[in-house]
């Protein structure tokens, strides 16, 4: 996304189609000149463009779906945490790649099938409402499960809750996502990804410590769990409270393009959120840039539990083994993911989108292969902090590309596939390297595959939306471009 403001006579965003009619006339008394969100064909909210924290903090609707963000990503965090050991991996009994990978897997690819239906409904209904009501639904199923954890519960039990909250989480992600276009002006939509991924990141590695903290403090057993897990109710009931303060319509959607019958419009969501895909290059092209980035991250993510439960198995000065050590790399990633947020919008203004991606992913590719070849605790600090910085930056140039490229109409469920696949390349990298990956997880094979990766992404990224931008600037003379207007005010790859 890039921070300049969409000229007034480019391509229309809900159709990408070159509008030659004059902008309509807006008047304002004072305050700053107001720009067009997010919105399809002619649904226009007016929202002030704005840069650099400050600004993005003095909007009331932002601030707003941060807290959100923030009090949803510190409950996941949490619950997570809570109920990491029992549900995942036990690191006593399941801790060979294959099993981690297993784990893994069943925890969440069950639930990323709800993605596609949850975008079909997040286009239909309300997303205030469906956020609201999303949140209450997790408080009662965490409610229920505080209470059977102190009498003791099987296995499965826990296994169903986790399958729940997780899965009415895609409707909290994809929706917060859906409606950040509506409080926010579309040259301000990098900055304002970036503050709400960043507050959504930190806020699940502290919710994770928060409840690996309770559990330290009071004891193992089914009573800590349980009261580790129950405290993850505060903060769901919280985040709909604060979501409740919008108005019913606030969020979107502005109109929808679906069937009358809800089921089909439930079946249809998946097909239609990969057609738009297709039909907006652009938001096909980041989407999988982002799937193979991912994959990289679950590669790299069994790598390093590898290594702390089986190869680093001594302190080094500051650097611990085992959970302590998983626990400082989570430290690390958070930096990155913190200094990733804060880095991407200034650079993205420096030197364009495409090419900043294209630079980061080739600079991540060779510290991979340098430094994670190493097989030290150091090496694994430094690998880390770079993936997570450039999983961070690439994540939040392509969310932007998806909130400007898409129409209202189909945002939603373009999140929920997009949030699908991602889950689903995260799992299949972590099936990737336990077929590569040695019990000690130390692997030169696997650390060299994720550098090739890399470098394949950030060649294959840059050529393909060079092309696009090319070819969209051409067709836009002729009023039928398919490339949104983000992408043709790329000023690297302006024809």
């Amino acid at each position: 996304m890039n921070p300049s403001s969409t000229p007034p006579s480019g391509p229309s965003r809900a159709s990408g189609s070159v509008s030659t009619s004059p902008p309509p006339q807006r008047t304002r008394s004072h305050g700053p000149e107001p720009h067009l969100g997010a919105t399809p064909q002619g649904v226009h909210h007016l929202a002030p463009s704005v840069r650099g924290l400050r600004g993005l903090l003095g909007l009331s609707g932002l601030r707003r779906l941060v807290a959100v963000r923030l009090l949803v990503s510190f409950g996941d965090g949490a619950f997570q945490g809570a109920l990491a050991g029992a549900i995942l991996f036990d690191p006593s009994q399941r801790s060979s790649p294959g099993e981690i990978a297993t784990g893994f897997a069943v925890l969440l690819l069950p639930y990323s099938i709800l993605g596609p239906f949850a975008g079909a409904l997040l286009d239909r209904w309300s997303r205030r409402q469906v956020l609201v009501w999303a949140n209450l639904a997790r408080g009662a199923v965490i409610a229920v499960l505080g209470v059977l954890l102190v009498f003791g519960t099987p296995l499965w039990v826990q296994f169903l809750a986790a399958l729940v909250v997780t899965g009415s989480g895609r409707f909290i992600g994809s929706g917060l996502s859906a409606s950040l276009p509506h409080v926010v002006a579309t040259d301000s939509l990098v900055g304002a990804n970036s503050l709400a991924t960043t507050v959504g990141s930190i806020a699940t590695l502290l919710g994770a410590g928060f409840a690996l903290g309770i559990r330290s403090l009071v004891g193992k057993g089914d009573g800590p769990t349980a009261i580790a897990t129950a405290s993850v109710l505060l903060f769901y009931l919280a985040a709909a409270f604060v979501v409740g303060k919008f108005a019913r319509a606030a969020l979107g959607p502005d109109e929808t393009d679906e069937p009358p019958q809800p089921i089909r419009a439930i079946l249809q969501g998946f097909a239609a959120g990969f057609k738009h895909a297709l039909e907006r290059r652009t938001v096909g092209v980041n989407i999988l840039m982002v799937m193979v980035v991912r994959c990289c991250v679950g590669m790299s993510t069994l790598v390093v539990l590898l290594l702390f439960q089986h190869y680093f198995t001594r302190h080094h000065g500051i650097f611990r083994a085992g959970l302590s050590g998983v626990l400082e790399v989570l430290g690390v990633a958070g930096a990155g993911l913190f200094l990733g947020a804060i880095a991407t919008a200034p650079m993205v203004r420096w030197v364009g989108r495409t090419r900043y991606l294209v630079c980061l992913l080739t600079f991540a590719a060779l510290v991979v292969v340098i430094a994670g070849t190493q097989f030290t605790q150091l090496g694994t600090m430094i690998t880390a902090l770079v993936f997570s910085f450039t999983y961070q930056s690439s994540k939040i140039c392509a969310d932007t590309v998806v909130q400007s490229d898409c129409d209202d109409a189909h945002i939603g469920r373009v999140f929920a596939l997009y949030d699908t696949l991602t889950n689903v390349f995260y799992v299949a990298g972590f099936e990737i390297g336990a077929a590569l990956v040695p019990f000690n997880g130390r692997s030169y094979l696997l650390v060299v595959l994720v550098s090739v990766v890399f470098l394949i992404a950030a060649a294959g990224y840059g050529l393909g939306m060079r092309a696009l931008v090319r070819r969209g600037a051409v067709q836009a003379k002729a009023g039928i471009s398919m490339v949104a207007p983000s992408s043709l005010n790329d000023p690297h790859y302006r024809s």
